[in-house]
This record gives structure tokens, sequence and C-alpha cells, in this order.
């Protein structure tokens, strides 16, 4: 349980599961002092990489090669450019009774490449926490063949076949976000194309995918603790 959290936490801060910390400097575990010899490596490195962009924006202007793409000149990575004038606050999942509800400042304006993984962060655990919460409830009335014994709840988890569902599930998932699900600079955060063709991706249907990831994080954390506290089901809880 505080793998799989620690693994939420890291995801929602540097985009991945498997993220180098690295690449959060914003972290107040990375605020120590910094040394007058790694301050001067950052310094060289800062100024070779300024050299690098400068030498690619020079190639782009002269020959059009990558040129409003908003990636490098390789095509790897999501090297999306800061822009000034972006205000997360009019950004999709803005909406009523909140409005634009940010109390720690984890999104800055003009920082649309951060703004990106975490809003990126915040859909998968949504939409993550949206099929928990269900299948919490699904479990407890159906059960697939050769799952007849297997208890409901977070004990699933613990007696076999359910340990070998979890396993499988888990390196499924692994596999899908690595490669089928990878981030486009090209495209919204989390987006990944519309393979049942239900033609939905509207403004209100992006702010309603939102808003029940958001409520059903809660959920699903409501449910788990739960669980844990009382060895109930999601059902079970209501004296079901």
């Amino acid at each position: 349980m505080m793998a799989i959290i620690g693994m939420f936490f890291q995801d929602g801060l540097t985009g991945s599961a498997w993220g180098d910390w690295a690449n959060y400097t914003a972290s107040p575990l990375r605020a120590e002092p910094v040394s007058a010899a790694a301050a001067a490596a950052a310094a060289k490195a800062a100024a070779a990489k300024a050299g690098a962009s400068a030498g690619a924006k020079t190639v782009a202007a002269t020959t059009g090669v990558g040129a409003g793409t908003g990636k490098s000149l390789s095509g790897e990575g999501e090297d999306v450019p800061p822009e000034p004038s972006f205000d997360p606050a009019n950004e999709v999942g803005v909406t009523e009774p909140f409005g634009y509800f940010d109390p720690a400042g984890f999104c800055k304006k003009g920082d649309k490449a951060g703004f990106r993984n975490l809003r990126a962060a915040e859909i998968k655990h949504g939409r993550v926490a949206m099929m928990a919460a269900v299948g919490a409830v699904f479990q407890h009335y159906v059960k697939f063949p050769g799952f007849e014994n297997v208890p409901s709840g977070l004990a699933a988890v613990e007696v076999a076949p359910g340990t070998y569902g979890f396993a499988a599930l888990f390196a499924v998932a692994g596999l899908l976000e690595l490669g089928a699900w990878t981030e486009d600079p090209s495209k919204e955060p989390g987006n990944f194309g519309d393979p049942a063709g239900l033609n939905q991706y509207t403004l209100e249907m992006r702010n309603r995918e939102i808003n029940n990831g958001r409520f059903a994080m809660f959920a699903a954390i409501g449910i788990i603790a739960a669980n844990v506290y009382t060895g109930k089901d999601a059902i079970e809880q209501f004296g079901a």
C-alpha cells in the first residue's frame, strides 16, 4: 500500500511512476545548499544547453526543420517551450463551484510544460480511480470463472488466483503506459485518441471526465480506507 501511494505521488510530481526526481526541481526535498562546484557545473550545463537551443533555432529558421512543432529536432520527448501568456486558470477543468482551485500553487503562470505534466497525471489517476471505484462494487456481485473463492475487497490480492490476476493487471497497465498511452506534445494532456469512435471529445465532456475523475479519487481512497479499517468491501460498508 505504501509502495503504490509512493508511485502515485512520484507520478504526479515527475510524470512517471518510475520518474527521475531530478526532473522535479521544485521539490522541497531538493532544497539543500548547493556547493560552488555544483553551481559552476550547473551554470556550464545551462550555457551549453542555451547554445544548443540557439543553434537549433538557427537551423529551423534556415531550413524549416522543426519550426513551430514544439518538439526537439530529434522528435523525442515532450519539449514544450515556455509561454509567458499561459494561464492555467483558463484551461479545461476550471468549473463551478470552485472555479480555479490550486491552493498549493503547483501550477504557475507561464509554465505550460509543468501544467501539462500535472494535468496528464490528474487525468490518468482519475481514470484509474473511476475504474477502481466501479470495480470495487462490481466484484461484490460478480465472480469470474475460477475466482469463485476469492474474497471481495483488498483481501482479493492476498489470495490466489486473485494475486495472479492483480500481477497480470499491473503488468498490462505498465506496458500500456510505457508503450501505447504516451503523451504527445501536439495533443492535449491525456488525449490518446477515440478508438471507440464516440466523437465526444468536447469541452463539456472533458470537464465531466476531469470532475468525475476527481470525485472517483476521493471515492477510491474512501473505499480503501474503510476496507482497511473494517475488513468489509465497498458494498458491505452499507450493511448489504
